[in-house]
């Protein structure tokens, strides 16, 4: 049986989705040079200067970030926010304001949530207590988190952010067993789409 020889069509396709999926690996990323403390220090400085007129600024905050600086490693991490909500409609808008405002900037850096939820009630200790959301943000790096948290528009950001929780626990944990592989699903799901293109584009020719 004579096999046909790929056409410039189905070579072109081929280059296209490699293409499509190196710029999404270059998005994604996962590992960079860690942040210096002096750049560290800016994107704090940066964060403060922005901050909105009479917004107040807790101490906790910068401190933990600075740990963090110290100890980076330049790979992706995961965010945990075990949030409180205000109850009412202007926390509620508050609340799609936040959304709204951050979730730009989070797709802008390689970094997205994973995982938002409501807890069905706690099992072991009392942390889960009182709780009204689970959410779960993956970062592409301590870079990309600071680079958002120095950047004009987070200011405003924190402001919903703040207007819509009557309290909020954050903590960064970085993974040890995930079942989350993002770079092999969107490999395999752009090699069903690439061979699903191929027999297409194979049999309009042939027709």
């Amino acid at each position: 049986m004579m096999r046909m020889a790929a056409t410039p069509l189905q070579i072109g396709w081929v280059i296209v989705l490699i293409l499509i999926y190196a710029a999404f690996i270059a998005w994604y990323g996962g590992q960079r040079t860690p942040v210096t403390p002096a750049q560290g220090a800016a994107f704090l400085d940066q964060a403060r200067a922005n901050r909105q007129p009479g917004a107040e600024e807790h101490p906790e905050f910068r401190r933990n970030l600075e740990s963090l600086i110290a100890r980076d490693d330049g790979r992706e991490f995961l965010m945990v926010n075990i949030e409180t909500h205000k109850t009412g409609p202007e926390a509620e808008a508050a609340d799609a304001a936040y959304s709204r405002a951050v979730l730009p900037m989070l797709l802008r850096r390689g970094s997205f949530p994973v995982y938002v939820g409501k807890p069905v009630g706690p099992v072991l200790g009392a942390l889960g207590s009182g709780v009204d959301r689970v959410a779960i943000v993956r970062y592409r790096s301590l870079y990309d988190l600071l680079d958002m948290t120095a950047d004009p528009a987070m200011s405003t950001g924190a402001t919903h952010k703040f207007a819509a929780l009557a309290h909020t626990e954050v903590f960064a944990s970085r993974p040890v067993i995930s079942a989350i592989q993002v770079r092999l699903t969107v490999g395999l799901l752009m090699l069903v789409i690439g061979a699903s293109g191929w027999l297409a584009l194979g049999r309009f020719l042939r027709s």
